[in-house]
C-alpha cells in the first residue's frame, strides 16, 4: 500500500474516532442528567378494563388466532379484556376468516370484536374532522386503521387502551404493570426485542440491538421527546381522546403519536418487560421495514413546537444512531487497519490527544457492551443451552457492530426519499 494511501486511512481513522467522541459525549451527557420514569415492577391497586386494538391486513389466521391466544393468557381478568379486530372491508384474505374467528372466541366466552373500516366512512370522517382536504388521498396504513377504529367504536374514557401488531406477544405480567403504570404516568410503553433470533443472522443481531437500545437509550429519554414503539404503549382512552387519536395520515404513527403525547405534557413510564416481536430474516423485507421506521423522526426535528433544548435531545436520542452507523462504515475499516498494523510491530504514532480520545471510545464500547448483555439477558428467551450458545456466537459486541454498520443502508435510502420530498407507502412486513 503506498503511503499517500495509508496517510489517507490514517486520516479517515483520527476523523472517525473524533466523531465516535463527540456522539458519546452527547449521549452520555443526556443518559445521565435525568433519571429515567421506569414504572414500579408491582401490581395495580385497581384492574382496569383494557382495550386492545389489532390492526391487521392481508394476515394469516393462526397468527391472528396465536395473537389473542396470548391476550387472554395476560395475568389479568379475562373478563376486564376486550379485544377489537381492526381490518380492511376489501382484505380478501382476512373476510374469509374473520367471522370463524369471532365465533371461536365467543365460545371460549373471549370478548372479540371485529371492526371493518369503511373508507368511506373514513374519507368523510377525515374531512369532517379537517384531517384530509376534498380530493385528497385517502391513506390505507395502521394509523387509518386505528383512526377509524377510534372515530366509530364507543370506548370508555376510563378504560386502558393498548395496540397490538398481528405477530405482538407481551410478557404475561405486561398488562398488570402497565395499569400500575398509569396511577403515576400518562402514556406508559413496554420495551422491545425479537423473538424469532433463531431464523437467522438479521434476527440474531436485531435480537440483541433492539433489547440493547429500548434498555439504555430509549428508557433514559423517557423525560421526552419520546416516540412510542408502536406496540406494547398503553394510554388511558381519555387521555387518548383529548389528543386527537392517531394521525391518520402518518407512515410512522407511533413516532407522531408520542411527540403530540410530549407536547400535551403527558408523562411517560417504561415498563422493565419486553415485546416480544419479529424480525424479517430477508434483508430486502428488513431493508423496507427500517427504511420506514428511519424516516419517523426527521419531520419533527424542525417542529417549532419543541424548544431548542428538546430539539437536542429528540436529535440525540433519534439520530445518534443513525450518525454511528454512517461513521462506522469509514470507521470500523479504518480501525481495523490501524490494529492491524499495530500488531505487525508498525503501529502509527498517536498524539496524546489521540491517545485519550480513542482511551474514551474504548471505554464507552465496552461500557455499553456490558449493558447490552445484562438487557439481552432479560429480554431473549432461549429453548435451550445449545440455542443459546449458538445465539452468543452469532450475536455479540463485536457483530453489533456489524449490525450497526448495515443500518447505513435503510438509513441513506431514507435520507435520500426525505430530500426529494418522497412518502413512504404503509407495506405489510413479511413474517
Amino acid at each position: 500500500m503506498s503511503s499517500h494511501l495509508v496517510s489517507w486511512v490514517f486520516a479517515a481513522f483520527v476523523f472517525t474516532q473524533a466523531l465516535y467522541f463527540v456522539v458519546n459525549l452527547a449521549v452520555a451527557g443526556l443518559l445521565y442528567v435525568r433519571t429515567p420514569n421506569a414504572v414500579p415492577d408491582e401490581d395495580p391497586t385497581e384492574y382496569r378494563p383494557i382495550d386492545v386494538l389489532i390492526a391487521i391486513r392481508g394476515e394469516r389466521q393462526e397468527i391472528i388466532e396465536e395473537t389473542i391466544e396470548e391476550i387472554f393468557e395476560q395475568e389479568y381478568p379475562d373478563d376486564l379484556i376486550h379485544v377489537f379486530v381492526v381490518y380492511e372491508e376489501d382484505d380478501a384474505v382476512v373476510e374469509e376468516y374473520i367471522n370463524d374467528l369471532i365465533r371461536e372466541a365467543s365460545e371460549h366466552d373471549r370478548d372479540v370484536v371485529s371492526v371493518g373500516v369503511d373508507r368511506e366512512s373514513l374519507q368523510y370522517y377525515l374531512q369532517a374532522d379537517g384531517r384530509m382536504i376534498e380530493g385528497g388521498r385517502l391513506p390505507r396504513s395502521k394509523a387509518a386503521a386505528l383512526t377509524y377504529a377510534f372515530a366509530t367504536l364507543s370506548l370508555q374514557p376510563e378504560h386502558v387502551i393498548t395496540v397490538y401488531d398481528s405477530d405482538t406477544e407481551l410478557p404475561p405480567d405486561t398488562f398488570a404493570l402497565a395499569v400500575r403504570g398509569l396511577q403515576e404516568y400518562d402514556v406508559v410503553q413496554a420495551k422491545q426485542t425479537v423473538r424469532n433470533h433463531a431464523s437467522g443472522w438479521l434476527p440474531a443481531l436485531e435480537a440483541m440491538g433492539i433489547a440493547a437500545w429500548s434498555h439504555v437509550i430509549y428508557a433514559s429519554a423517557s423525560k421526552g421527546p419520546y416516540q412510542l414503539l408502536g406496540k406494547g404503549y398503553f394510554f388511558e382512552i381519555g387521555k387518548l381522546y383529548a389528543l386527537g387519536g392517531w394521525d391518520a395520515n402518518a407512515i410512522t404513527e407511533d413516532m407522531t403519536l408520542g411527540v403530540e403525547a410530549y407536547l400535551r405534557g403527558y408523562e411517560l413510564g417504561v415498563i422493565d418487560r419486553y415485546v416480544q416481536d419479529l424480525c424479517p430474516p430477508r434483508f430486502r423485507d428488513w431493508r423496507k421495514q427500517k427504511r420506514r421506521w428511519v424516516m419517523g423522526p426527521y419531520e419533527h426535528l424542525l417542529d417549532e413546537r419543541l424548544t431548542w433544548r428538546d430539539r437536542t435531545r429528540f436529535t440525540t436520542f433519534t439520530v445518534a444512531n443513525q450518525m454511528l452507523s454512517l461513521t462506522n462504515l469509514i470507521g470500523v475499516p479504518a480501525g481495523a487497519f490501524v490494529f492491524w498494523r499495530t500488531v505487525r510491530g508498525t503501529p502509527f504514532e498517536f498524539t496524546g490527544v489521540l491517545t485519550a480520545i480513542v482511551v474514551v471510545n474504548f471505554a464507552t464500547w465496552l461500557y455499553y457492551s456490558i449493558r447490552t448483555y445484562a438487557a439481552t439477558r432479560d429480554a431473549v428467551q432461549f429453548e435451550s443451552r445449545r440455542d443459546k450458545l449458538l445465539f452468543y456466537l452469532l450475536s455479540n459486541p463485536l457483530t453489533q457492530v456489524l449490525y450497526a454498520t448495515i443500518w447505513v443502508v435503510p438509513i441513506v435510502g431514507a435520507l435520500l426519499r426525505f430530500a426529494r420530498g418522497e412518502e413512504i407507502d404503509f407495506e405489510i412486513t413479511p413474517k
